[in-house]
């Protein structure tokens, strides 16, 4: 049984689909959901897309209410977004990293790397894959 499941997001429609997944998993298996969000240092949305920044803040702040049959916490940090999201589960002990396969795509995968294919070269416990492509 897993105790704490980890769902990264970016805020974004795609990541949202991995976050309610996430929240399913967590009531199945009587699990805590923590949601991360991490800002990267330089954010590609800033260069490509400044006016579709996501306000990460209430974002998150709307997670409880969203899935009040689940136990959940949320935090916000900074950093590469793969190397902290491994680094926030093996602090908090995650059994579980939850995460999208399409956070990044053309130009700006490019620019960042793949996220989710960092993750899984690098994560403390298992990894769940979420086709997020109907959200694109």
């Amino acid at each position: 049984m897993t105790e704490k499941i980890l769902v990264a997001t970016d805020a974004g429609a795609a990541a949202d689909l991995a976050v309610q997944t996430a929240a399913e998993l967590a009531k199945a298996e009587d699990a805590e959901l923590l949601v991360v969000f991490v800002k990267p240092p330089v954010d590609a949305r800033e260069v490509f897309a400044p006016g579709r920044m996501p306000d990460a803040d209430a974002y998150l702040a709307a997670i409880a209410g969203r899935f009040s049959d689940v136990k959940t916490r949320t935090r916000s940090e900074t950093g590469d977004p793969a190397e902290t999201i491994c680094e926030v589960a093996e602090e908090e002990g995650a059994g579980v990293i939850v995460i999208g396969n399409r956070g990044t795509h053309g130009k700006r995968r490019w620019f960042l790397g793949s996220v989710p294919n960092a993750v899984v070269q690098h994560a403390p416990c298992s990894v769940y894959i979420v086709d997020t492509r109907s959200a694109q």
